[in-house]
């Protein structure tokens, strides 16, 4: 039975966000180089993206922050590290304060996941895929505060922000 490995990028954002929307672009070039490694290991590799739009998208998704890239079910990055997003906190109304994720890896902090670490956590999942089942995140029953505020203050799709 050939085994697989879903990737899976969960973002509150994709066309805005200045930390989504390149983690989004790195994560597509992990996978596409990686393809041909998870072929010769007989390992089918899927990537999925959602936009996750309501609270309710964010609590059966179980999101605790925005970008969280999963493989397999599993957050590749375990210590949630957050910072002030402008360009998430620019799709609400006010001056809500959003926070998204940043990445820490080999001592430095990057607004977006950078290709070595996300190529390194695939190629890791890759190499253990037989320790690796699918699992499903349960769902929460609450969101964590920052979703809270951004959900409850987000503009409707198209609403001006005022500024321009």
């Amino acid at each position: 039975m050939k085994k697989s490995l879903a990737v899976e990028l969960l973002v509150i954002d994709l066309n805005t966000c200045r930390r989504c929307v390149p983690t989004g672009e790195q994560l597509r070039q992990a996978v596409h180089l990686l393809a041909p490694v998870a072929a010769a290991l007989e390992i089918d590799i899927g990537l999925a993206e959602t936009v996750v739009s309501t609270p309710q998208e964010a609590r059966e998704s179980a999101l605790l922050t925005s970008p969280t890239i999963r493989l397999n079910g599993r957050d590749i990055a375990q210590d949630i590290h957050e910072s002030v997003c402008e360009s998430c906190g620019d799709l609400t109304s006010g001056n809500t304060r959003v926070d998204c994720r940043e990445w820490h890896y080999r001592g430095e902090v990057y607004p977006a996941a950078p290709l070595p670490l996300l190529v390194e956590a695939i190629m890791r999942a890759l190499l253990d895929i037989d320790n690796l089942p699918l699992v499903r995140p349960a769902p929460l029953s609450e969101l964590p505060e920052n979703l809270n505020r951004f959900f409850a203050d987000r503009k409707e799709p198209g609403e001006s922000c005022g500024c321009c």
